[in-house]
């Protein structure tokens, strides 16, 4: 079991070097594989998820800025989504109110984060 489940990650590397990603000599810390630079993105092959780089705390922080306020816009959407489907099965109109107003917060709240996210690319961009 353990020897096919290394064949596998060692078939992903390769796959991912033969693809053009170059070996880095850094670890992914989820699974400690070998990671790689695609498209100037650093990656884990392995667990086929990105991965931030950082030299210290303050890089740390803010790397995980576009994280949260991705998660931010999930989340939101969901509740907006959830919220939608209960204003349509109501006929009270105080409930009806209720839910036009967390929804109206809520689509405040996807608007900042948006808003954030497009200031956090500007930023990234080189000038």
């Amino acid at each position: 079991m353990e020897r096919s489940r290394n064949q596998e990650k060692v078939k992903r590397l390769a796959a991912a070097l033969k693809s053009g990603a170059k070996l880095r000599t850094e670890s992914c810390p989820e699974c400690g594989s070998p990671l790689v630079e695609v498209k100037g993105q650093v990656m884990c092959a392995i667990c086929d998820k990105p991965v931030v780089i950082v030299r210290d705390e303050t890089e740390a922080g803010r790397a995980i800025y576009p994280y949260i306020l991705s998660t931010l816009e999930e989340v939101t959407v969901a509740k907006i989504d959830e919220l939608t489907k209960l204003l349509a099965r109501t006929g009270d109109p105080e409930e009806i109110e209720r839910i036009a107003e967390t929804i109206d917060a809520l689509i405040s709240v996807l608007k900042k984060g948006l808003e954030l996210q497009q200031s956090l690319r500007e930023k990234e961009k080189p000038s």
